[in-house]
């Protein structure tokens, strides 16, 4: 069937249920306005045609009448015999034996001839084929295109006036039967050359309509109310690369992302059956499998009753605003979230270094009554207590400063499926006995460069926050993937740029998360979960490793079955490199001279004891000044620079740029609570720089030393 075979049968389906429904509306309304007859009357309908049977049936039936049918004159003429019919209705046309035809018979039959008998046919009928039936015998001569008051009007006359019924002793002398078929022959032909213009009218009526819809920018589709596509134009099958053939008796969901909206569907139906309009966007899918943009218009039609037949949508292609607006959106996030890191980190780094100098304070003494308390002593649980808390009042601070960028990071080219296959079984030991761990870690994935620790921490907070969303038996999966991403699709993750991206998913099967919480999870301190078991710093951490490896993170989906994070981290060209092996350190004592430069006493002081309980001889000064008159003045050397880097004046790498000039190989040992005076300006450490961050402990600060005295010497 061709387009124009289509949109020809659609107007002709279209054109008769309107005229069906309409007929059905107007007789409830006039049903309380006409009277009934007094009894149940018998009336056989005739007629080849389902759809004009089942109107005047129903409309006969409104009525009060017994309603019997019949497809054609003969079935008719044996129905009559068998039951006599209290009016006969019949239309002209008709198989095996037709309405004329049929007429004649039942006058010339003694027990029927009495029998008021309707002529109910098509408008194209001539005066001839009225004369005609007169002459044949009947009550009356009815059209389809009146309306239901007149076709009620008229057979009821017919039913009430008996004696204007046949009376075969007084009537005109019928037509023989050779006549009768030479008047049929004529109005047959007489109907046919009429039904012959009215269908070529129609026809030209469509095809303008057809050439119209074909020639219009606007997608335009047409569908049965539910939702089956009966007709597309041209620039439909241009947009989606679907041919007309692919959809017709299709619905749209072929073009349907797995974004869309559920249940928006059965909303728009809802809508358009109540008559209305809808409007909205889509995210469809081509043909191809690539993404575009539509913006619909969709609209009920109506019959002439008044009853929705079809709906009609009309779109365009909006594919190119809504990546820019999409691109703008993301840009106004991104802007906003720099402002809040900002603001944040403005505020981490302005507590971070005296907070971080307390809890060396806490840490370092609490280690020191440790050592001079006996294993036994009930006095070490609470000890150890204080420790306890010290600790972890650090990993917050760290995980503060990690989302704000001002953490110490120190950036390898690693493999990311070896990273994780690494920590499988620390992951499955976090997630408990009750929880399936799933990898799915794929071939050949692409390297990234991003810090291992981070990384570590990254996937280790994504699992545990799966972990803490499932509240049963269930799964955790965690997977990866080389993903490439063109520029729209890539600014749709957070302003990204186009390019080859590892994607790290972690899936859970958790109750979801609440739609108003969706864009709030990433926000440091923000948690769902009760008082005392979430510090909300854990997903917080994520963004800012993430997102100062290059990459972004996001939700990419979430229901009541569970929920995915995506994480896209940039790809790498280098090849994977081993991560920095510590040297073992078997031995923490020493007996070199070390000059410890700190601007807080207390912290000073303690550092001072933990050496030289190490056995190193310790210089101290409260001030880089200071620091740099006992090196000019003093005649012993010293091996090792230990420095704090925030101080008042000059700070500590200007320090050691000094010192390094009395003497290059001078090895230095950098402490700070945070890292921005330390790092370079994307917050990436120096190769060369060596970093202790308080808090530390008296035995990792020995270990520290250890680690830098034992170091190659510096090159002059």
């Amino acid at each position: 069937m061709n387009k124009f075979q289509s949109v020809t049968n659609l107007g002709g389906v279209l054109a008769v249920r309107s005229k069906h429904l309409a007929l059905l509306g107007n007789c409830v309304r006039m049903r309380a306005a006409m009277s009934s007859p007094s009894k149940m009357t018998r009336v056989l309908i005739v007629d080849d045609e389902l759809e004009s049977r089942t109107r005047l049936r129903t409309l006969l039936q409104a009525h009060g009448h017994d309603v019997s049918e019949a497809t054609n004159g003969l079935d008719a003429l044996a129905q009559a015999r068998q039951q006599r019919p209290d009016l006969v209705i019949s239309d002209i046309l008709m198989p095996q034996m037709d309405g004329f035809a049929l007429c004649r018979a039942s006058r010339i039959d003694p027990a029927l001839a009495r029998t008021p008998f309707v002529f109910y046919t098509g408008t194209y009928a001539s005066a001839k084929d009225v004369a005609h039936a007169r002459r044949l015998g009947a009550t009356r001569f009815l059209v389809k295109s009146m309306a239901a008051e007149e076709v009620i009007r008229g057979i009821t006359e017919a039913l009430r006036q008996p004696d204007e019924a046949f009376d075969p002793a007084g009537a005109e002398p019928a037509p023989g039967e050779t006549e009768s078929w030479r008047l049929y022959d004529e109005s047959l032909i007489n109907r046919l050359e009429h039904r012959n213009l009215e269908l070529s009218d129609e026809v030209r009526a469509l095809r303008s309509l057809t050439v119209g819809l074909e020639q219009l920018p606007a997608i335009v589709s047409l569908t049965d109310t539910r939702g089956r596509i009966t007709f597309v134009n041209r620039r439909f099958e241009q947009v989606t690369g679907f041919s007309r053939d692919m959809v017709r008796g299709q619905t749209h969901a072929i073009l349907r992302t797995r974004n869309a909206a559920a249940g928006l569907g059965f909303e728009i139906r809802a809508a358009l059956l109540a008559g209305k309009q809808w409007r909205g966007d889509f995210e469809q899918r081509r043909k191809d499998g690539t993404v575009f943009w539509e913006r619909a218009v969709m609209a009920p039609v109506f019959d002439e009753a008044g009853a929705v037949t079809h709906f009609l949508r009309m779109s365009e292609d909006v594919t190119d605003q809504k990546n820019a607006e999409l691109t703008t959106q993301a840009v106004d996030s991104q802007r906003r979230q720099s402002e809040r890191i900002e603001t944040v980190g403005r505020l981490a780094g302005g507590v971070a270094h005296d907070f971080n100098n307390l809890l060396t304070l806490v840490i370092g003494h609490a280690h020191l009554v440790l050592q001079q308390l006996a294993s036994h002593d009930p006095l070490r649980s609470d000890v150890e207590a204080v420790l306890d808390a010290a600790t972890r009042g650090g990993a917050i601070t760290r995980q503060l400063l990690t989302y704000a960028r001002r953490d110490v990071v120190h950036p390898l080219v690693l493999d990311p499926a070896q990273a994780i296959a690494a920590l499988a079984r620390l992951l499955q030991r976090m997630a408990g006995d009750e929880i399936r761990l799933g990898f799915a870690l794929g071939p050949e994935i692409w390297p990234v460069r991003i810090d291992p620790m981070q990384f570590d921490q990254m996937v280790t907070n994504l699992a545990a926050n799966a972990r803490d969303a499932i509240r049963a038996p269930g799964a955790i999966d965690v997977s990866l993937a080389n993903v490439s991403l063109p520029a729209a699709e890539a600014a749709a993750h957070g302003g990204l740029a186009a390019g080859d991206y590892v994607a790290l998913r972690v899936s859970d099967t958790g109750a979801g998360i609440e739609p108003a919480h969706v864009s709030r999870i990433f926000e440091p301190f923000f948690t769902t979960k009760p008082a005392g078991e979430g510090t909300g710093l854990g997903l917080s951490s994520v963004l800012g490793a993430v997102e100062q490896a290059g990459g972004h993170v996001e939700v990419e989906h979430t229901s009541s079955d569970g929920t995915t994070v995506l994480v896209l981290l940039p790809r790498s060209t280098s090849r994977p490199v081993p991560g920095p092996q510590s040297s073992a350190v078997t031995a923490l004592e020493g007996t070199e001279r070390v000059l410890l430069v700190e601007d807080e006493p207390a912290v000073l002081e303690l550092i001072r004891r933990t050496l030289e309980s190490y056995g190193y001889t310790v210089l101290h000064a409260s001030t880089p000044e200071r620091a740099l008159r006992a090196m000019e003045e003093g005649d012993a050397r010293v091996d090792l620079l230990l420095t704090d880097v925030v101080m008042p004046g000059v700070n500590g790498q200007e320090l050691a740029k000094h010192l390094r000039a009395f003497d290059p190989t001078l090895r230095v040992l950098f402490m700070s609570g945070y890292s921005s005076d330390v790092v370079a300006e994307q917050g990436l450490l120096p190769a060369e720089v060596a970093l202790i961050t308080k808090p530390f402990s008296p035995t990792a600060l020995a270990a520290r030393v250890r680690e830098v005295l034992d170091a190659p010497t510096p090159t002059a």
